[in-house]
């Protein structure tokens, strides 16, 4: 049993690695490709002395933060599943590399190629592509309690094309999501048919108070808006998909455009939607 230790402690460590990269660095899943490679390679060579055969090693090294990955990540964007096999590729070459060196180092150039190629040309569409949903349905009647004290019904915002971007506080991906909808908000800042709305949809023990304190903290300049209850999110049946979500209404109330979550690897957000906002003027 000794010699499934090594393999089943580096396993533990690179999982325990992963983890806080993605909690308190980033969840860039361009970057997290790089760093995932290079950690589950040192991985690898750490146990290449293993006396177990070197599949079996690899699987021990992988199948913690893998089955993690598969369970947490691929059932919301399950077109990044390329992750699982290259990561247990590279710890393979990691375990290998001592014993077949020149071929090991020819293969990490090959697979450093590809996941440059993945990074830029793959990634950023499969997350966009993943996080974003054509729909058309009539956008129901509710009011919008405005963080200034106006009670806006949402048929007068008719003639108008309306972004509302549901948010909290503490959601990372919110704040991140936010910073590029500030953007597109700055293309379209003269034009009073186009309307920002950014609604905390009072989730995650946020608050009136909490929200008012994140306005004040930072310089933006949409209208903000608390949905108390939750009632606009679980009219729209949002509940089940978490936050953040955008919103993007055409000028006869029809919802057009959903976007869910938000990923730093949406390299082509900002884009997309300016360009879907200006085809519905």
């Amino acid at each position: 049993m000794k010699k499934f230790i090594k393999p089943l402690l580096t396993g533990i460590v690179v999982t325990l690695l992963m983890v806080l990269v993605m909690l308190k660095i980033t969840m860039d899943f361009q970057l997290l490709l790089f760093i995932g490679g290079v950690i589950f390679f040192i991985a690898g060579l750490i146990n290449s002395d293993t006396r177990i055969h070197y599949l079996l090693a690899t699987f021990i090294i992988t199948i913690i933060y893998l089955l993690l990955f598969i369970i947490l990540v691929l059932e919301q964007l399950p077109i990044l599943w390329y992750f699982v096999p290259i990561y247990f590729a590279i710890a393979l070459l990691g375990i290998l590399y001592k014993r077949h060196k020149q071929k090991i180092i020819a293969s990490l150039l090959l697979s450093t190629t590809l996941m440059f190629f993945l990074a830029i040309k793959i990634i950023p569409t499969d997350i966009e592509n993943s996080l974003t949903q054509t729909r058309f349905e009539q956008l129901p009647q509710f009011y919008i309690n405005e963080m200034s004290g106006n009670v806006v019904d949402s048929k007068t915002l008719e003639g108008k094309v309306v972004i509302l971007d549901f948010f909290g506080t503490w959601c990372k991906p919110c704040i991140g999501e936010l910073k590029e909808l500030d953007k597109i908000q700055m293309t379209f800042k003269d034009d009073k048919d186009v309307v920002f709305y950014v609604i905390d949809a009072d989730y995650g023990n946020d608050s009136p108070e909490k929200f008012k304190a994140f306005i004040d903290k930072h310089n933006y300049k949409f209208k903000f808006a608390y949905d108390y209850d939750s009632k606009i999110f679980k009219l729209l049946k949002l509940q089940k998909l978490g936050i953040p979500v955008t919103l993007i209404i055409d000028k006869e109330q029809n919802i057009r455009v959903q976007h869910v979550g938000y990923n730093p690897a949406e390299t082509n957000f900002s884009e997309n939607m300016i360009k879907t906002i200006n085809s519905l003027k």
